[in-house]
């Protein structure tokens, strides 16, 4: 019943968008492509989940690039914000919070903005909403049937299968950015690395060794491998001694952990539950990230740290690991997977990325 009624409201959404068009009608396109250096600012809203706003930080960087003069600002989830503090090329985050829409609107309305990005290849009302009220001269996003009455600048979605940050910046190369960056990156302060460093060499027992994390949890269980199998896979490489393993331990996971070591032969650690920013870079700080097809599988790209990903949901194309090497473990409809393979698997990419990182 559930499922059913967030159809109904997603249809009851996009039926109203579209009645909203019959009556606007659809917008003339302006001359191509735009004329950044008369603009003074740009909106980028991006209000997805946490690696949908790490695949989307080319998009500033190339912004930046492409015209220096051009203040950024950019629309993200609350929770995701520390994902963007210390980039030098976003000048002001805007968070969005669903349960306080009032405080966003009030300042979009006070703010001017030249051209607002958005940058969701699927139609999302959410992102359209904030555009409408963002007022800009120049809104641009792919050509959804929803919107036709409401973008000045509608990229045609074609069915080629790319990676999702590529998809993000077709948007700005079709508006007439030049100056591309298509690796995401994250960047930390100083009081983050002192931070992460101390917590990594407190726990690390064999700093001579490969540093490998694990994290075995995931958002949605379907979406996950069987934990036993990853205790499996952290129980091997440890006693290997091919590499050190520490557990990526979740808010609310360490019941998770806690039941995978009580069964284990042999304990391993954990690091404590970090900021989203804080387990970034010490990811960064890592050898090798192994876990699910989770939003902090994209650290590792936006950190280039090699990566192991079990994807058993989900377009590996669009939203696997990129800018790092890696290996993508598929196990879709089935649970035939065995660790062994992934360990094998493990020690092949541990062997082919042999520079040692130090904290």
């Amino acid at each position: 019943m559930a499922e059913l009624a967030r159809k109904i409201e997603r249809l009851a959404k996009h039926t109203l968008w579209a009645i909203i068009g019959f009556f606007f009608g659809k917008k003339k396109s302006p001359p191509l492509p735009i004329n950044f250096t008369s603009a003074s600012s740009i909106l980028v809203i991006r209000t997805d989940r946490l690696g949908d706003v790490v695949l989307s930080t080319p998009v500033y960087e190339s912004i930046k690039k492409s015209f220096p003069h051009l203040r950024v600002s950019v629309i993200v989830n609350r929770s995701n914000m520390p994902i963007l503090t210390d980039n030098p090329n976003v000048d002001k985050i805007i968070p969005f919070d669903p349960k306080n829409l009032g405080t966003i609107i009030k300042q979009l309305l006070c703010n001017r903005f030249d051209i607002a990005f958005t940058l969701n290849k699927k139609f999302s009302v959410i992102a359209s909403f904030l555009a409408l009220i963002s007022k800009a001269q120049y809104k641009i996003s792919y050509a959804h049937d929803e919107t036709t009455w409401l973008y000045d600048i509608r990229l045609p979605i074609d069915n080629q299968s790319r990676h999702e940050s590529l998809n993000n910046l077709e948007l700005l190369s079709y508006a007439g950015l030049t100056k591309i960056s298509k690796s995401p990156r994250l960047y930390f302060n100083e009081a983050e690395e002192k931070k992460v460093s101390t917590i990594l060499n407190a726990l690390r027992k064999y700093p001579e060794l490969p540093l490998i994390l694990i994290k075995p949890g995931t958002r949605i269980g379907k979406w996950g491998w069987k934990v036993e199998n990853f205790q499996v896979v952290a129980e091997k490489l440890s006693s290997s001694k091919k590499g050190e393993v520490l557990f990526i331990c979740g808010p609310g996971e360490e019941p998770l952990i806690d039941r995978i070591n009580k069964q284990a032969n042999s304990t391993i650690d954990r690091l404590p539950v970090l900021s989203i920013k804080e387990l970034a870079l010490a990811i960064k700080k890592s050898d090798l990230l192994f876990c699910n097809h989770t939003g902090i599988m994209h650290f590792a790209s936006a950190v280039e740290t090699p990566v192991a990903v079990i994807f058993k949901h989900g377009e590996t194309a669009r939203w696997g690991p990129t800018n790092t090497p890696h290996i993508i473990l598929e196990e879709k409809n089935s649970d035939v997977l065995s660790p062994k393979i992934v360990v094998d698997q493990i020690n092949q990419l541990l062997t082919n990325t042999q520079a040692r990182k130090t904290i």
